[in-house]
């Protein structure tokens, strides 16, 4: 993560994250397993950008199959129970944030 990455700063061990893929969907989840802690990792590009890093356990990838945020989609997400899901919806990928255990659930394949 970068030094401005949003949320970053409330990660904690035991928190669920998934990956989003730009143009596919989401593609991953996993669990939290540390931490983030300002080191350098080797298999960091660009290091001095991205000098945040924490460890990850339980991983599922599903890059054959993601989850392709369409309208029928985001109109199960909490997120979107406020907002026009046809509007304005790059917000919602662009950047980390907490999203409900429902949410979560909808987004990872109800795993």
């Amino acid at each position: 993560f970068g030094e401005r990455t949003s949320g970053r700063r409330h990660l904690q061990p035991g928190d669920n994250i998934c990956f989003y893929v730009t143009g596919k969907g989401v593609a991953a989840h996993a669990q939290i397993a540390s931490r983030p802690e300002r080191k350098e990792h080797p298999k960091v590009h660009h290091t001095e950008r991205y000098p945040w890093v924490f460890r990850v356990k339980d991983v599922q990838l599903y890059l054959e199959n993601p989850t392709v945020i369409d309208e029928a989609l985001r109109s199960q997400l909490d997120a979107f129970k406020r907002r026009d899901s046809n509007k304005a919806r790059a917000w919602f990928v662009q950047a980390t944030r907490r999203i409900t255990k429902h949410d979560f659930k909808v987004l990872t394949g109800g795993l």
